[in-house]
């Protein structure tokens, strides 16, 4: 109960201002868009139907599952029973989503908490390690999440992202304490609001549960070696053993190698992960029998939605991550590429140059984006006939010339780095690892023994940000649940990209030497501004939520105030939104 009331008492702040803020939001859209507009038209009539009991009923223009509108005939029938409403109006039904802001900072930071405090995932207690986010950071960072354009747009508007996310959330924070059966309810869940969350309760998560079991009481190899690829594969096949080393530290081989060493260890460790995953199978399988069904993934409007290979997908989320996060993200670029003696003192976090990839990299992974532009760019008919979505004029941008969507390659290339390397955290965090993770690691291969020696600057993913093993199964589930999707939408990356968020690291050094620098007592009114805004707190975090607050305020006030008339529906106005 104490800990449960430090958790309530340490969110309160960043709780209020979120769920204030949603409100005027809210009551905002109510009073200049207080009719149903675009999606809502479909939803609140299926809403309706399910109101009046008619289960049997559906909305042939609508795709996704019935989540939304049973969270809406529970709310409502609530508050019919209860006499709080005599009649259903566009606005009661858009406060079961206002009603997410509520709940969603709350399952925020339950999952940080989890990743940056270190849960090792076997016994009950926690890695003696302190926090790498002071509470106030961490308080900021849920703050900052929840400010998340895309995701904060809706919650004022009838559509299913929002509660969407908080299922895979859920889910999420079940996976993090091993609850395996309210996991498999939540999951199900999930896929009520949205089919291709099916790829981040059970695949993702699946994933991850494979390489916890892989690690759990095995001697890894946990760090970048000239060994070669099949000492690798020989290593993780006679120990069952993961290559997984830092990102930070890590090549593009080194992924190859972490993606062959799983594929071993999981051959011959097979029946003693299988055990573990029961939840994750039986989401699948529920999934497969509602495909099966149905006829299809989608429920309506198919001939519209059809399944396919998008792989232009994967390139169009790189930009769009660092158009949100490039207040996180301008370190690594300027680390990157400007000497450390040009820059400023407080951007100063230690050079990177070592993590930019090589040219003998750059070059293929570059010519396998222009044939990915070439062959596979696909733009959905529903993109280009409707310009009140932003999506509308990026196209039109990129469709100018025919030459601008090979340009734009190296953007992709160079964004998509920042993304990843900022999983790895900044360089001027340094913990050795424990005395387990430096055994040095013996194989046998065509009968003579190797011995495989620890790397002599191994790091603790506690203290220097994650793991190959991190970044390629967010890439998977990433990459399955956008490559199927023939239209590009904002929407789309809300799961990724908050997924991606919830894993960024700390750029603090931990260990208590350190946290005793920042626990020392300020003096004065400019130690008091150095310490809140630069020395003892992210300053990113502040940069973030300014560019949120922005971005939130200039979305709003377009889609409230621009408003236009198309010729063909005079008298209608028409919004710009995501």
């Amino acid at each position: 109960m104490k800990s449960l009331r430090l958790i309530a008492e340490s969110t309160y702040t960043a709780w209020i201002i979120v769920v204030g803020l949603s409100v005027y939001w809210h009551y905002r859209i109510e009073q200049e868009v207080p009719k149903p507009y675009l999606d809502e038209f479909f939803h609140v009539q299926q809403a309706e139907l399910y109101l009046q009991g008619r289960f049997d009923e559906w909305h042939p223009k609508i795709t996704t599952p019935p989540g939304l509108y049973l969270v809406s005939l529970l709310y409502l029938g609530f508050l019919s029973v209860t006499r709080l409403i005599n009649y259903v109006h566009v606005a009661d039904l858009r406060r079961t989503n206002l009603g997410v802001a509520g709940l969603i900072p709350f399952h925020f930071w339950f999952v940080i908490n989890e990743i940056v405090v270190g849960y090792d995932g076997y016994r009950a207690d926690r890695i003696a390690f302190p926090m790498m986010w002071s509470l106030a950071e961490l308080n900021h960072a849920v703050f900052n999440i929840c400010l998340f354009p895309p995701l904060f747009f809706f919650y004022g508007l009838y559509y299913t992202d929002v509660w969407s996310a908080l299922a895979v959330l859920t889910t999420v924070q079940f996976y993090q304490r091993k609850w395996r059966k309210f996991l498999v309810a939540a999951g199900i869940a999930s896929l009520f609001f949205r089919q291709t969350n099916i790829f981040w309760v059970a695949v993702y998560l699946g994933g991850s549960e494979v390489i916890r079991q892989l690690k759990r009481g095995r001697i890894g190899i946990e760090y970048p070696s000239t060994v070669s690829v099949m000492d690798i594969v020989a290593g993780s096949w006679q120990h069952s053993c993961l290559y997984d080393p830092l990102i930070n530290q890590a090549s593009f081989e080194d992924y190859v190698k972490f993606a062959l060493s799983l594929a071993a260890a999981s051959i011959t460790g097979f029946f003693q992960i299988l055990p573990h995953l029961k939840s994750y199978l039986t989401l699948l399988a529920a999934f497969g029998l509602f495909i099966l069904r149905n006829g299809g993934v989608v429920l309506g409007d198919k001939k519209n939605h059809l399944a396919s290979i998008h792989l232009a997908q994967m390139l169009y989320i790189w930009p769009y991550f660092i158009f949100f996060s490039f207040p996180l993200l301008y370190p690594y670029i300027l680390n990157a590429f400007i000497p450390q003696n040009y820059m400023l003192l407080p951007l100063r976090t230690g050079s990177i140059r070592h993590q930019l990839p090589r040219l003998k990299v750059a070059v293929p992974m570059m010519g396998i984006m222009l044939l990915v532009v070439h062959f596979n760019t696909i733009v959905h008919p529903f993109t280009l006939a409707d310009n009140r979505h932003y999506t509308f004029y990026v196209f039109r941008l990129l469709l100018r010339h025919p030459s601008i969507k090979y340009l734009v390659v190296p953007v992709y290339f160079i964004c998509a780095w920042a993304a990843i390397t900022a999983l790895g955290g900044l360089p001027n965090v340094q913990v050795p690892t424990s005395s387990t993770a430096s055994q040095p690691l013996v194989i046998v291969r065509r009968g003579k023994r190797i011995r495989v020696p620890p790397h002599p600057s191994s790091w603790s993913v506690n203290g220097r940000g994650h793991r190959v093993s991190t970044a390629m199964m967010w890439l998977l589930a990433t990459a399955l649940s956008l490559i199927t999707a023939p239209l590009v939408e904002p929407r789309y990356f809300i799961v990724p990209w908050l997924l991606w968020r919830v894993h960024m690291p700390s750029p603090w050094p931990t260990g208590e030497e350190a946290a005793a620098k920042r626990r020392k007592k300020i003096r004065s009114f400019g130690a008091w501004c150095k310490a809140t805004f630069y020395a003892r707190h992210d300053h990113r975090l502040w940069l973030e939520t300014v560019w949120f607050l922005l971005v939130d305020w200039a979305v709003g006030y377009v889609f409230l105030h621009w408003g236009f008339e198309w010729p063909q529906e005079k008298g209608k106005v028409q919004r710009f939104m995501w």
